[in-house]
């Protein structure tokens, strides 16, 4: 391992050394999150995503290359899954007539299962472009990158828990009232690593991604897309990569290989005399293949109903009316199919003996409004056709919500 760090120090050293002017980094903020458990009725900044980036030429006679280091925290809660088996990873929908199996959320727990979960995440990765794309002139058409991600996590009691009469909960979800582990928290959980003794998690992993962008540049979300783009992504997160420092052992030993292909043609677009957009539409589709092996997969990196392959199909319609007032104030509707097709065994199930296959289908239609850049209005509204392995009924489903957001 420390034949691998030193390599990666150097690989780093070599990028920093490269350039021959002063090597300043530029700093942004691309997101804001808010409150919990209605803290600041949701809206009071409680993370944040921030970054720094370099770029620089790091190859002659080509692209500059980036060097990116984005850095990023939250404080919101997490709910404790009543799907899974905690001590051998079984689904509740496998097992057998007479098998019984030890799940959170049964009558010896409270109402309550949600807890809170501050966690902060470091992402460094260096990206080098080639070739010109075509349709965006100055840009890339091919991307290599790599990096590394780390995250820090911890599964603690909900806040309002300190408040007076406990804000209606009735008991911790953890502890006793004395502060001592509750069963099963005081043992170790196979399927839920990251619920495990002290319950602080620390989870890391290398990646490489090459990307084809062959797409039109679209310098503001009012305008048409079209194009062509492809990611090819490995992920790498062994037990001996910083995933086993803690006491409560490993908390990650898993590799990820996901191939995305997406395809965008403009239907048609009408300009205002001032330049500004109309009307204007087009259509997309994409495809995404992964799959995710190894033993101890981390929470952060679960696959939908935790089996190990998906395949995905998306087709969608997004339409984008006026603006007006100013060029960030506009309406767009996007309309979604989704097909979805998982297969393969259990992650985190100790003895791996689940298999299955299932097929969800989907519909859904967001609107919104989006106005002088940091307030955004949206509806969305859909109906889930097929809910694959579950035994649930076709529904309906709508949400709503105001945000608000900055841009720096």
């Amino acid at each position: 391992m420390k034949r691998i760090l030193g390599v990666m120090l150097c690989f780093l050293f070599l990028a920093l050394g490269l350039p021959a002017e002063s090597f300043t980094f530029d700093a942004y903020i691309n997101s804001v999150s808010g409150g919990i458990s209605g803290f600041g009725f949701g809206l009071f900044p409680l993370g944040t995503t921030f970054g720094f980036e370099k770029h620089f030429q790091m190859i002659p006679s080509t692209h500059k290359a980036e060097l990116q280091m984005e850095f990023s925290f939250a404080f919101n809660n997490n709910s404790l899954s009543t799907d899974y088996d905690y001590l051998t990873g079984r689904p509740v929908w496998a097992l057998e007539k007479d098998e019984e199996g030890n799940f959170f959320g049964d009558e010896d727990w409270d109402s309550s299962l949600s807890y809170f979960n501050p966690r902060a995440s470091i992402d460094i990765y260096l990206d080098q472009g080639f070739f010109e794309n075509p349709l965006s002139p100055g840009d890339s058409l091919f991307n290599i990158r790599a990096g590394y991600n780390g995250r820090y996590a911890m599964s603690l009691e909900e806040v309002i828990y300190s408040l007076p009469d406990h804000g209606g909960l009735s008991t911790p979800v953890f502890v006793y009232e004395d502060g001592s582990p509750k069963p099963p928290f005081d043992s170790n959980l196979p399927a839920y690593p990251w619920l495990n003794g002290s319950r602080h998690v620390f989870s890391d992993y290398l990646y490489l991604q090459f990307s084809l962008n062959m797409d039109r540049d679209t310098p503001t979300d009012s305008e048409p897309e079209e194009g062509l783009g492809a990611d090819l992504l490995f992920e790498v997160g062994p037990s001996w990569l910083f995933n086993n420092i803690t006491p409560e052992g490993i908390q990650s030993d898993y590799y990820k290989i996901s191939l995305y292909v997406e395809e965008k043609m403009e239907v048609f677009s009408i300009e205002q005399d001032n330049g500004w957009n109309w009307i204007n539409m087009y259509v997309g589709h994409s495809n995404r293949l992964e799959y995710i092996g190894g033993s101890v997969v981390p929470e952060n990196k679960l696959p939908l109903d935790r089996l190990r392959g998906s395949l995905q199909d998306r087709i969608w319609l997004h339409f984008t009316g006026p603006q007006f007032m100013a060029g960030d104030c506009f309406t767009s509707i996007e309309l979604n199919l989704y097909n979805r097709l998982l297969f393969g065994g259990v992650v985190n199930e100790v003895d791996g003996k689940t298999k299955a296959v299932e097929l969800q289908s989907s519909f859904s239609a967001t609107m919104q409004l989006r106005l002088f850049g940091f307030i955004r209005l949206e509806y969305q509204v859909g109906y889930d056709f097929v809910k694959g392995i579950w035994p649930e009924k076709p529904s309906w489903w709508q949400n709503s919500g105001i945000q608000f957001y900055v841009s720096i």
